[in-house]
């Protein structure tokens, strides 16, 4: 019967997962959250009225804890406020809407900043305020998307120390320390001379022989500049040429020009680093732009623009498909007066500016092809204001993208009376993560109870390019170190790199046949390797890139040694891939039920794994074993492959959760070494390794122990334990 009711549940989720569109850049965080937001038991120890200056180069000194802290800080890495004066030289939105700012030193050091969503973080938070007001900041400068934008410019960064997992993150320090959160950003610090921050986005497209291309660039002004921006491009390779729309940026020098490439019928395939030159103020910026140009005849792409009405030219009478709500008595939105002119044309939506308390909103679906291979938002926006206050967003604009039934799946960016300016301004957008969905593009405009501030929309454009043929062209891809025939030891970074003749959809990256990590959308991958986990000798790395039409390039394998002189590895779990079967789980101690051999949930080897919970009740299931952990020990790791599938559709509540722990023999918890929840799901097992050797000299309980609550299942599958000790 437990396998009947299992296997049903499972029927369930599937469907329920089928049905149901989960947002992917809609969620908070889940790892050590607390400590990242200020909710946890330790953040009384932050003195958040006194800073430290630091280096990056301090910072990557520090000795990560082992393990670390799920809930509890480290001092004095976690309980200083740290002030670094460096170069931001890359940003995104990550999956738990956090934004991943990558910092580096003149020595090229690099570290990971992130700002989390204020909406992620807890009332009670004594960062909630400079969590707030360092995403203020970052958004007056910059629309951040989902894929990395780079950029060069100078950053004075206020932040709290945070030891972050490893797990390949784009910038990431050795030791996984990070600035998390950031509690304030200064842009060209330490001068008081007008200066400009020069962006493109993305920075990073494909161009087809005989076709165009394009990418908007950004300026935005800080310390008063006030200048006209002039733009030119550079190290455009042969048969390519480009242009810019319009050719400056006019003065005060905030706003972005839609830069063009066309490349000829015979231009020469292949990736290039073009510049990207702004000059204005006496001040020059560059910014980068990789351009890779593919071959014609079936490798190239049809861009389509998607949005009904753009430019609202069908009248206040006739808005379809847009559709248009107020909280006004009249509803004027759609708008022809000489109070609030177009972009271009006769129309335009004029949202608010009544100066008393209104809500309006402006939204239109559509539906991106799963095919696509870059879809990009655009609209022209001019704001203008009564609020006099230079600090304080009294009314706000939300530019949201929503699926089909109107939940948020992310909020691009929120204007205010903060961003009013003369004339209007384009405004760019990637939404390629959204192919293949139903979604709504959704404006927002709020307005409080006295002075007005008006938002004026026009011109719209979604350009989303799909492949016109077939490509039959798979990646290259490649690993770029270790080398092949390498000797190595300790913790190793593994790099790999990619290309494509159209672009790069993911890559993954596997050693000894198993993947240790993967992207979307990055034509590089990194992954700390701690090779003391493996046996010395030979091991092998390969590295696949995919497109997105699923050609898969592998890239050659390379060949290393692994030479630890650490002594004698021994194995301390017995049974540790549950192979003695339900009858015998010995050394186990199990709850009834877990030790399973069904279709229903496999294991990751063998025949048996232990499946804790997937009832959809209130349950507990749990799997312990004791060991001792030799003193003579010098490394204790701990791994276990685990499979997490759930009924659970929230993004943001851990209904149930598996916790890992290490208790003492008589049953303490000693350390908590990770907490699972329906918030990790995910398809197929992922290995999961904990260094014990602080534990060592000590007899210890490894404990499992999955909760379910009353409605929907959630089933944790754990399978081939391993605690190995050198010695």
């Amino acid at each position: 019967m437990l396998r009947v009711r299992r296997l049903l549940l499972l029927v369930v989720s599937a469907a329920l997962s089928i049905s149901s569109s989960i947002p992917l850049y809609a969620q908070c965080g889940v790892e050590r959250w607390s400590v990242k937001t200020g909710t946890d038991a330790d953040v009384g120890l932050v003195n958040l009225n006194s800073s430290t200056a630091t280096t990056i180069a301090n910072m990557r000194a520090f000795t990560a804890p082992n393990p670390i802290p799920a809930n509890n800080r480290v001092s004095p890495a976690e309980t200083t406020v740290w002030v670094i004066n460096a170069t931001m030289t890359m940003f995104k939105l990550e999956s738990d809407s956090d934004y991943h700012i990558v910092i580096q030193d003149a020595a090229g050091n690099t570290m990971i900043t992130e700002i989390p969503l204020p909406s992620c973080v807890g009332a009670g938070s004594p960062f909630l305020s400079g969590i707030q007001n360092a995403r203020a900041k970052f958004d007056a400068q910059f629309n951040v998307t989902t894929t990395f934008q780079t950029v060069s410019v100078p950053v004075q960064i206020v932040g709290v120390g945070m030891f972050d997992f490893l797990h390949g993150q784009t910038g990431v320090a050795p030791n996984g320390i990070e600035l998390h959160p950031v509690l304030d950003i200064i842009f060209n610090p330490g001068t008081q001379t007008p200066d400009f921050v020069l962006s493109t986005s993305p920075g990073s497209l494909s161009v087809n022989q005989g076709g165009t291309a394009s990418t908007t660039v950004s300026s935005a002004t800080a310390g008063g500049f006030n200048s006209a921006v002039s733009l030119s491009v550079s190290g455009l390779p042969t048969g390519v040429t480009a242009s810019f729309s319009p050719t400056s940026i006019v003065a005060p020098g905030s706003g972005s020009s839609t830069l063009t490439f066309t490349a000829g019928s015979t231009t020469t395939t292949g990736t290039f680093n073009v510049t990207v030159t702004a000059s204005g103020g006496g001040i020059t910026h560059t910014a980068p732009v990789t351009l890779t140009v593919a071959a014609s005849g079936g490798t190239g792409g049809t861009t389509t623009q998607l949005l009904g009405n753009p430019g609202f030219e069908n009248g206040s009478s006739s808005p379809s498909p847009w559709t248009v709500t107020t909280t006004q008595t009249t509803n004027r939105i759609i708008n022809q007066s000489s109070t609030e002119p177009p972009h271009s044309g006769t129309w335009d939506a004029w949202l608010d500016g009544h100066g008393a308390t209104t809500t309006d909103t402006v939204v239109q679906q559509v539906t991106i092809p799963s095919t696509a291979t870059a879809a990009t938002l655009t609209f022209w926006l001019h704001i203008d204001s009564a609020e006099t206050s230079t600090t304080t967003a009294f009314d706000t604009l939300a530019v949201q993208v929503l699926n089909s039934s109107g939940t948020v799946l992310s909020t691009l960016k929120t204007f205010s009376n903060l961003n009013k300016n003369t004339g209007y301004a384009q405004q760019s957008f990637d939404l390629t993560s959204f192919k293949g969905q139903t979604i709504k593009i959704n404006f927002v405009g709020k307005e409080d109870s006295t002075l007005q501030t008006s938002f004026v929309l026009d011109d719209f454009a979604l350009n989303v390019t799909t492949p016109s043929t077939t490509d039959t062209t798979p990646p290259a891809a490649s690993v770029t170190s270790p080398a092949n025939g390498a000797t190595v030891s300790g913790t190793v970074v593994v790099n790999a790199s990619a290309s494509d003749n159209v672009g790069v959809t993911q890559m993954q990256l596997f050693i000894d046949r198993t993947q240790v990590a993967a992207n979307t959308s990055s034509t590089s991958l990194s992954f700390s390797w701690s090779t003391v986990t493996v046996a010395n000798g030979s091991h092998t790395i390969v590295a696949k890139a995919f497109d997105a039409t699923g050609n898969v390039g592998t890239s050659a394998t390379v060949t290393v040694t692994v030479s630890n002189t650490t002594g004698t590895t021994t194995e301390l779990i017995g049974n540790g891939g549950f192979e003695n079967g339900s009858a015998s789980p010995a050394p186990w101690t199990v709850t009834s039920g877990v030790i399973n051999n069904s279709t229903s949930e496999p294991p990751h080897t063998g025949i048996w794994d232990a499946w804790m919970d997937g009832y959809g009740t209130a349950h507990t299931d749990s799997i312990l074993q004791t060991v001792t952990i030799p003193a003579s020990a010098t490394t204790a790791t701990l791994s276990f492959w685990l499979h997490i599938d759930s009924a659970e559709t929230s993004t943001t509540t851990a209904f149930d959760k598996l916790t890992v722990q290490v208790r003492n023999s008589s049953g303490t918890v000693l350390s908590t070494l990770a907490t699972f929840s329906n918030l990790n799901k995910a398809t197929g097992y992922q290995q999961h390794t904990f260094d014990l050797t602080s534990f060592k000299g000590q007899t210890i309980q490894i404990f499992m122990q999955g909760v379910e609550d009353s409605q929907l299942q959630t089933s944790f599958v754990v399978d081939d334990v391993s605690l190995q000790v050198t010695q």
